[in-house]
Parts: C-alpha cells; sequence; structure tokens
C-alpha cells in the first residue's frame, strides 16, 4: 500500500534557514495600516469612511527558491546545468505533469 508522507514546513517570518542570507522575512500589514493603505489607492478616501475605520490586512512574502522545502533546480548547482533550467520548470515537467497523466488504480478513484 503506498502512503504520502507530508514533508512540507510552514513558510514563517524568520523561519530558520541555511545560509541566513536567505531567511524568510514576512511584513504584516494590519487593518490600521491597511486603511491607510486603502486611502491611498482609491482616491477620496477617507479611513473614516471604512467599516470601523479598518482596511485590509495583507503580508508581504519575501523568500528564495531555497526557503522551506524544496527541491534543488539543475540551475542552483550550476547554470548549464540540465540547460539551465529553473525550478518551476523542473517542478512541472518532471512532478506536476507525470502526477496529472497517472489514472487512479482500483480503490483510489476519488481519492
Amino acid at each position: 500500500m503506498r502512503r504520502i508522507v507530508d514533508l512540507g514546513i510552514t513558510i514563517e517570518d524568520g523561519l530558520p534557514s541555511d545560509p541566513p542570507m536567505m531567511i524568510p522575512a514576512i511584513d504584516y500589514v494590519d487593518h490600521r495600516k491597511g486603511a491607510t493603505q486603502m486611502e491611498q489607492f482609491f482616491p477620496g478616501l477617507k479611513a473614516g469612511q471604512l467599516p470601523g475605520g479598518l482596511g485590509w490586512s495583507l503580508e508581504h512574502v519575501s523568500l528564495t527558491t531555497h526557503s522551506g522545502t524544496h527541491m534543488d533546480a539543475p540551475y542552483h548547482y550550476h547554470p548549464t546545468m540540465y540547460g539551465g533550467k529553473s525550478a518551476l520548470w523542473l517542478f512541472y515537467r518532471e512532478f506536476y505533469l507525470k502526477i496529472i497523466k497517472r489514472q487512479p488504480t482500483s480503490g483510489q478513484a476519488g481519492k
């Protein structure tokens, strides 16, 4: 019987990484800051016109292809390896396409 094991980790602000210059950074914009952003985004809007004076909330995320659980692409090691293909090319070409082409075996339909 096949078993899927999730090796993924959650990307968090300051997640320990190697090397340290590649540590993910998340800048959280709360609803008060979001109201200020909305005033700039929508000319004429005043924060007081928003419900409770609050706007949107969002996060700015900065990370590299080396952040969290990942698979290194050939390009990571040298620009000429495997024709210099990127991590996204490798993922879609080698994994995604093979997964979607595969038909479920009996007892796996709908899972």
